[in-house]
């Protein structure tokens, strides 16, 4: 009887170590709103609203305590790190960073709130901006095509749908 306890607690503990190490889930291409207008910028921006943390309490009067986005990693297409993004300026500040990058195709690995971490292939145009939400607090308007958006496993809303074009060489 022992022996069966042992096999069966030692399987248990086997199976949910694997999935804190699964691999990230890889979502569709994120990119700038279809019907925005491009500035005359010669890089885009990026904006990820990455899950949230609470921080130390600010010492201040009231303890208050702030969400902050976690940082990401930001990937070229060979999966090399461009950039490692804080999305936070201080211990205070809850809006995510904003980043300018050249035009092109990245792969944004950050966490997500309800899936853990994500990686999210983004296009990023010249004078526009790509923003994804993986904090789960933003709201589509009913309006739009449920075909122009990238959701999560969970079905809640990422951003954008984007195409990565390949260059012909």
């Amino acid at each position: 009887m022992k022996i069966t306890s042992v096999i069966v607690i030692g399987l248990a503990t086997t199976l949910f170590l694997a999935g804190c190490v699964s691999k990230p889930i890889a979502l569709s291409v994120v990119g700038p709103e279809p019907a925005s207008r491009a500035t005359a910028d010669s890089k885009g921006c990026l904006q990820v609203f990455s899950a949230t943390k609470k921080s130390p309490p600010v010492a201040s009067d009231d303890s208050t305590f702030f969400n902050l986005h976690t940082g990401y990693d930001i990937n070229d297409e060979s999966g090399k790190c461009v950039k490692f993004v804080p999305n936070h300026a201080s211990n205070m500040d809850e809006s995510p960073d904003v980043v300018s990058l050249p035009a092109g195709h990245y792969n944004i690995v950050a966490e997500s709130t309800c899936c853990g971490q994500v990686i999210v292939p983004v296009v990023i145009q010249n004078g526009k901006s790509t923003i994804v939400h993986l904090d789960r607090n933003w709201w589509v308007s009913a309006k739009t095509s449920t075909n122009q958006w990238v959701y999560l496993p969970d079905g809640e809303v990422v951003g954008w749908k984007g195409s990565i074009v390949k260059s012909s060489d």
